[in-house]
């Protein structure tokens, strides 16, 4: 296992940024989804923690791992297991994200670790 996860700790440091468009509608659809009255016009802020549905993976069906999610091996290193761990991330708000603006999320992978349990 550690010439592997030697191997598989050659990703930490990547890192990957992508941008997106808040759009009016992905905020009627949360406001939608969510039964919230006060939907978020264009010029308005979105409400904390609605960024989630930014951002989603966007592979072709020959792409897709077991799990249904995008195949290791690209951003994500390739581990062998049948099942991911989400570690933990930060979050912080700088100032509200805005209905009509482009946003970036950048990701950076900075550990790769045996688990147990």
């Amino acid at each position: 296992m550690t010439a592997e996860l030697d191997y598989l700790r050659t990703w930490i440091g990547r890192t990957q940024a992508e941008r997106e468009f808040v759009s009016p509608r992905l905020a009627q659809q949360l406001a939608a989804t969510l039964d919230y009255e006060d939907v978020p016009h264009a010029g308005s802020p979105l409400p904390p923690l609605w960024h989630w549905a930014l951002f989603p993976h966007i592979v072709s069906q020959s792409q897709v791992g077991a799990d249904g999610h995008p195949a290791c091996g690209g951003f994500l290193p390739p581990v062998p297991l049948p099942r991911r761990m989400w570690a933990g991330s930060r979050v912080r708000f700088e100032r509200p994200l805005v209905v009509g603006s482009e946003v970036t999320r950048t990701s950076q992978i900075l550990d790769v670790a045996a688990k147990e349990g």
